[in-house]
């Protein structure tokens, strides 16, 4: 929006609460009604233990009627969040939320959502839809040929393994729940489809 990148995560009605709770908000000092939801904003001071920085953001919260967006927005105030919001249409479906610009020059999609998903005796996936913004993230080397495409082996810093499957249409990341079912898990990525729509 105007130059700077935000990233909207989405879920179930629940999950912005949930954020703003690891958050540690108690309150919020700002509500809207906006796009058919409300609109939450507060200013947040968190700190990360992992990487041992403190961040100061303004917490967005949206709720519609089954689901919730939520948006960490770094030098923002709610003025920001609330033209966020003017400048993007937010759509509830059944199955989920859509997110347009309304206004291209000022909005858009800087990248493909992207999808988490945890399956038993798998891991941890993330879907993203393959585009050639996204297969630039793909491997140099080749990976081995499944029915769905190409499955890759790499590691990560740590030494964890994970698996990364290209099918024509999407990009999958996973990340077995444990190193020592990562053949199992390769094995079971072989035969899984995967596809995005646009």
């Amino acid at each position: 929006m105007d130059g700077k990148i935000y990233e909207l995560t989405s879920g179930d009605h629940d999950a912005a609460s949930a954020w703003a709770q690891d958050l540690g908000v108690r309150h919020f000092d700002d509500e809207f009604s906006v796009q058919g939801g409300t609109l939450r904003t507060t200013r947040v001071t968190h700190y990360d233990e992992r990487v041992g920085l403190e961040d100061h953001l303004l917490a967005v919260m949206w709720q519609g009627n089954n689901y919730s967006m939520f948006i960490p927005m770094y030098s923002a105030r709610a003025a920001d969040a609330v033209r966020l919001f003017h400048l993007l249409r937010v759509t509830e479906h059944r199955d989920g939320i859509t997110v347009a610009a309304q206004n291209p020059k000022r909005a858009g999609i800087a990248e493909p959502a992207d999808v988490a998903k945890e399956i038993p005796e798998v891991g941890l996936l993330e879907i993203t839809a393959l585009t050639k913004t996204t297969a630039r993230r793909l491997p140099g080397w080749s990976g081995a040929r499944v029915p769905s495409g190409e499955l890759f082996r790499d590691t990560l810093d740590d030494d964890t393994t994970y698996f990364l499957l290209a099918t024509p249409t999407a990009m999958v990341t996973v990340l077995p729940h444990e190193a020592r079912q990562a053949v199992a898990v390769a094995n079971r990525l072989a035969g899984l489809r995967v596809e995005t729509v646009a």
